[in-house]
């Protein structure tokens, strides 16, 4: 069977500086009209010298809310060899953001750094919240398959860090385990969509679409099978009812439609 492509999205890339390996804005205003709710998407890849700290809040305001998030990892100790690292499949860095573990990890670093807008209903309160959180203090759900960190809405009966929310929001970390595999079903009315930040993931029943690090997905009926083969895989899941009421988006494939 032919290998399918790997797919990717082009996005608008920030130059590097002080703790960050690689910044990106994946929703800004040139396109968050298509995104509605969500007004700004930004992931920045930490380097070693990364601190929480150097993070500066955006002054709040009262037509949108905000959310940080810290994803942590783990490293190989730190007195491996050179040789030791040069054999074939060994990494200073054990691939939690994909999936599998190698050597023996023990220092636990910061991986990804994620920067969230969101749009407030007018008349509604929420208006200049923010909030923050690490990975490690997420409320877990493990299965079979993956592992599941849910920052806001429910999954499997376990409440998220925001456990209630005023457009029907779900944001989840899903940690798809080699050869495991994820099922979600979202309401079709929401903007629903997937980053990926780990390993390599397939979407569809028959996996139509497979994708690397920094790649989206847009979900446009509402149904999320994600799976992975050996490496495994990470991503963010977004989903959210819009704000504005917009005209209907045609898929890229020109087979579905987008709801408003």
């Amino acid at each position: 069977m032919e290998e399918k492509k790997e797919s990717r999205s082009v996005w608008w890339e920030v130059s590097s500086a002080g703790p960050c390996m690689l910044m990106k804005r994946l929703i800004n205003r040139h396109n968050n009209a298509a995104f509605d709710p969500f007004s700004l998407l930004a992931v920045c890849y930490c380097s070693p010298e990364f601190d929480r700290a150097d993070i500066i809040p955006p002054p709040p305001q009262d037509n949108r809310e905000t959310l940080n998030y810290l994803v942590t990892g783990l490293v190989d100790p730190p007195d491996l060899e050179d040789e030791q690292l040069s054999r074939p499949g060994a990494s200073r860095w054990v691939t939690v953001v994909g999936g599998l573990q190698q050597l023996s990890p023990t220092e636990s670093v910061y991986v990804l750094n994620m920067e969230l807008w969101m749009r407030v209903i007018p008349g509604t309160d929420g208006g200049g919240k923010r909030w923050e959180f690490e990975s490690e203090d997420v409320p877990l759900v493990r299965t079979s398959g993956a592992e599941v960190r849910v920052l806001c809405g429910q999954y499997q009966h376990r409440e998220g860090a925001i456990s209630q929310h005023p457009l029907a929001t779900t944001l989840f970390d899903v940690t798809l385990l080699p050869g495991g595999s994820f099922e979600y079903t979202l309401p079709k009315a929401n903007t629903s969509f997937v980053y990926v930040f780990g390993g390599k993931v397939y979407f569809g029943q028959d996996e139509e679409v497979s994708c690397g690090k920094d790649s989206l997905v847009r979900l446009c009926d509402g149904k999320l099978l994600a799976s992975s083969r050996a490496s495994g895989g990470r991503f963010l899941l977004f989903s959210a009812r819009p704000v504005v009421r917009k005209a209907p988006l045609v898929c890229p494939s020109g087979r579905e439609v987008c709801p408003a």
